[in-house]
Formats: structure tokens, C-alpha cells, sequence
């Protein structure tokens, strides 16, 4: 499974209006799709003043899928104009291991 995890800042000048456009687009992004796609999405909680807008996490089942994603019509038509600045990342996760719980201290070794 690849994961893609997508960081975006709106413009100043974005509206509510503009935003929610975003969102209702990339939501039904799954349906355009000849493929499985899972897509999580939601505005930041303003927990970190340095926190970016808005988040993204996206499952492909596969690398091939993820680059037939970035250039679909439907993906390409995503509203951008009020996008001031993305980061992203894509990892992979194979079936046989499972991401650490929420409390579990990563590269950490056992007894520290």
C-alpha cells in the first residue's frame, strides 16, 4: 500500500466558500476513480501556530495507482487557485507489518 500525506496552506484571501469547494471535490474523487483509493481529510485544529491549513492522507494499493492518480482528469480539475503552498510525502506500508500504536515510541529500543 503506498500513503500519501499532503500538507496544503490556503492564500490569505481564501474563503469558507472556497475551502469547503476543495474539500467536496476531493471527497468525491474515489468515485471518478477506476481504482481504490481512501482518502482522510480535514482542516488543522490549530493545536501548533507553525501547523499548516488543511491535511490530507490518501491509500493506493500500489505506487502505479498513486502516479495514475496524479494525472487524472479529476485530480488535475481539484479547485488549486486558493492554494498558496503544499508538502507532501509517500511511503509504503506492506501487508505483513502494522504501524505502531498511538503510544508507542518509535526507534526507540526496547527497555529506554
Amino acid at each position: 500500500m503506498l500513503v500519501h500525506c499532503l500538507t496544503l496552506r490556503f492564500t490569505s484571501t481564501a474563503t469558507d466558500a472556497e475551502i469547503e469547494a476543495f474539500r467536496s471535490a476531493l471527497a468525491a474523487l474515489p468515485d471518478e476513480l477506476d481504482f481504490p483509493v481512501h482518502i482522510r481529510q480535514g482542516r488543522d485544529l490549530g493545536e501548533r501556530p507553525t501547523n499548516a491549513d488543511y491535511g490530507v492522507v490518501a491509500e493506493f494499493g500500489s505506487a502505479e495507482d498513486f502516479r495514475t492518480y496524479l494525472a487524472h482528469p479529476a485530480h488535475l480539475a481539484l479547485p488549486r487557485s486558493h492554494v498558496e503552498s503544499t508538502q507532501s510525502v509517500q511511503f509504503e506500508l506492506d501487508g505483513s507489518s502494522s504501524a505502531p500504536s498511538c503510544g508507542a515510541r518509535i526507534g526507540v529500543p526496547p527497555g529506554r
